[in-house]
């Protein structure tokens, strides 16, 4: 087996490089490399192609003691990496995963290898967002290369529709939020603030408007929660009830007062979450 680390994205919501982000003082890139290490010494980085340039970090990557393996053409997508790795050797399992999972733990990764069937294409995880496979952190074998290549072939791009296609085991993450990505700046303050103080339980009122009141089932709930920030709580809450809009899309506020996502939580707020109004 081999492992690929894909670093290779562009980081648009985030505005920064994700593998080069530290919490705690440790690159996400050098966290994902400590999980990997017990499984396979054979591991690669997905980067960028090289008529793309190579990010500032990307020199340090390559004193990581692994290889770089870069994007066959610019701006494929996820399944670029793949791609890049089947080419580079087609016999092999390669276990892919993101850089950007900063609650993934050493049993998921553990779990896709013990679990994995090679008679099938693939093994991943449900993502518990939508129970849809999870395509970023998944084990492919040989026989998911040329699937891969004749999807490629018609230009379509997409690796959640592409490991849906596939003959593959389906396993659940040890935590809900394993699989969420640090996707923006408000995830990694709360990931800071929890490294900073550790989770600390409080109790608080959420209460739903509009649609989101409907994808809940509920107007209001009072809820036990250890996150830090209102960015942390409504990630938790997108896991419970499978909001389907996202933070950007989301207006929240505390205690009657619109509020900043990275503002602290604390006991007995009453938490607000506003989609979208028709009419402005």
């Amino acid at each position: 087996m081999k492992a690929l680390i894909l670093t290779g994205g562009k980081s648009s919501r985030m505005g920064q490089d994700k593998a080069a982000l530290k919490i705690g003082g440790v690159t996400q890139l050098d966290r994902i490399l400590e999980l990997v290490r017990p499984l396979t010494d054979d591991i690669y980085l997905s980067v960028a192609h090289l008529s793309e340039g190579t990010s500032t970090f990307n020199a340090e990557r390559s004193k990581l003691n692994v290889r770089l393996l870069p994007d066959l053409e610019p701006g494929p997508g996820p399944l670029g990496g793949l791609e890049a790795a089947f080419q580079h050797d087609p016999n092999s399992n390669w276990l892919v995963i993101a850089c950007d999972l900063p609650l993934l733990k050493k049993e998921d990764l553990q779990a896709l290898v013990d679990h994995h069937d090679g008679e099938k294409d693939a093994t991943c995880f449900l993502n518990p967002l939508d129970d849809q496979p999870e395509p970023l952190c998944a084990l492919y074998s040989p026989t998911a290369a040329a699937k891969l290549g004749a999807v490629l072939e018609k230009n379509q791009r997409c690796a959640r529709r592409f490991l849906a296609s596939l003959e593959r085991t389906d396993l659940q993450p040890t935590d809900s939020r394993s699989l969420l990505n640090l996707n923006r700046p408000e995830h990694l303050v709360e990931l800071e603030q929890l490294h900073e103080s550790g989770p600390v339980e409080k109790e608080v009122t959420v209460e739903y408007f509009a649609k989101l009141s409907q994808e809940a089932g509920v107007d209001s709930e009072i809820l036990r929660t250890s996150s830090a920030t209102l960015a942390g709580l409504w990630e938790e809450l997108r896991l419970k009830h499978h909001f389907s809009l996202d933070l950007p899309h989301v207006k929240p506020a505390v205690d009657n007062e619109f509020a900043n996502w990275t503002d602290l939580l604390s006991s007995d707020q009453t938490i607000a979450f506003m989609p979208p109004f028709a009419g402005g």
